[in-house]
């Protein structure tokens, strides 16, 4: 009993234990011992009829909802692609940057298009036969997540902009105050420079497409 009830810890040792995936690992375990009783039965000695019973599953990926069976190398490949795509999106919008105190964020675009450019180059090389079971609902909740993230940040930045400029103007009810076209362009600067990391969301968002573009179908499907 202990050996199969380790035997099925193992396998679900990087799974995520929500209450459908616990079901899951009780009916395996419960399916086991009965095959494994129903061997003894026979005659078969114990510790063999242990061993038939692992050997009738070797791993619960593709019995776990929202698992997929994937293309790792081309996935990996293509969101390397994306990364390098979107930084390349980032340098060009941050060029007007170079005009103001934030240009150190123009040459970080060139900085990490570079390297994400050499990057790709080098997963272009790699072996492209690996395949194996990714999840899709932890993709969709990693892109729920960030964006959420993002969201909180970019308020809480453009809420503080705001107090900093114009907090002295609100508190003694004066009318806002700009004194000309330069301090309007440094207000500006300030709050694109925080909207240019929307970026980030969206390359997380297209990690999950492309996840779904590489499933790879089943022998038996």
């Amino acid at each position: 009993m202990k050996d199969l009830k380790g035997y099925v810890e193992e396998l679900f040792r990087h799974q995520h234990l929500t209450p459908e995936v616990k079901d899951l690992k009780e009916e395996i375990l419960s399916n086991m011992i009965a095959k494994r009783d129903d061997l003894i039965a026979q005659g078969i000695d114990a510790d063999f009829a242990t061993e038939k019973a692992k050997e009738s599953l070797s791993t619960v990926d593709c019995l776990i909802d929202g698992n997929q069976l994937t293309d790792i190398s081309k996935y990996r490949l293509e969101c390397t692609q994306t990364v390098l795509l979107n930084c390349i999106i980032f340098w060009i919008f941050s060029l007007p940057l170079l005009f103001t105190h934030y240009a150190i964020f123009s040459n970080l675009g060139i900085l990490l298009t570079i390297c994400f450019g050499i990057l790709y180059l080098w997963q272009r090389k790699q072996p492209s036969d690996i395949v194996a079971f990714l999840s899709t609902k932890a993709s969709e909740l990693r892109k729920k997540t960030v964006w959420f993230v993002w969201g909180l940040f970019f308020a809480v930045c453009v809420g503080i902009i705001a107090v900093l400029t114009f907090g002295s103007d609100i508190w003694f009810g004066m009318p806002l105050n700009i004194s000309g076209p330069y301090e309007m362009a440094n207000i500006a600067a300030r709050i694109y420079l925080p909207l240019l990391t929307i970026i980030i969301p969206i390359t997380f968002s297209n990690f999950t497409k492309l996840l779904m573009k590489n499933r790879k179908r089943y022998e038996n499907e």
